[in-house]
């Protein structure tokens, strides 16, 4: 029972950061480019899926380097980000001709990461994305 509060609560948590972000992104002007000059690696947790974001110039850019979806990639994507506590930033993107939308919580304190998204979300089989994990390295 308490495995299954505790699940519910980040679930819960993890829909109100997509909410937050997907206003953010909406709305013209807010958030910001927090993360240029950053560069981090981590692994999902419960899987081989380790995955590399940088941020430059307010785009992002990503490349699994490892498990199924190894040599996947893509570049140039505008992203919005903010610092909500210290040392844990925000960011969302959106990759238009996916068009998946994106959401991760970084925390370079604890060395986590938590991943939301709505894939293929203007298909009628669009699907929900929650994965987390343990950031490897940061780079800033």
């Amino acid at each position: 029972m308490r495995i299954a509060l505790k699940v519910s609560r980040l679930v819960l948590a993890l829909i109100a950061a997509q909410t937050l972000a997907f206003a953010a992104w909406a709305q013209a002007g807010t958030g910001g480019h927090m993360l240029d000059g950053t560069r981090v690696e981590w692994r999902y947790n419960n899987s081989e899926a380790t995955m590399r974001v940088s941020f430059a110039e307010g785009l992002g850019q990503y490349e699994w380097i490892a498990g199924r979806r190894a040599g996947n990639s893509d570049t140039d994507i505008p992203y919005s980000a903010r610092e909500i506590s210290p040392n844990i930033f925000l960011m969302s993107w959106v990759q238009a001709d996916r068009p998946d939308f994106i959401t991760m919580i970084f925390d370079f304190n604890a060395m986590t990461i938590a991943t939301t998204g709505l894939i293929g979300f203007d298909q009628a089989d669009y699907r929900f994305l929650f994965m987390d994990g343990v950031i490897n390295t940061v780079e800033r």
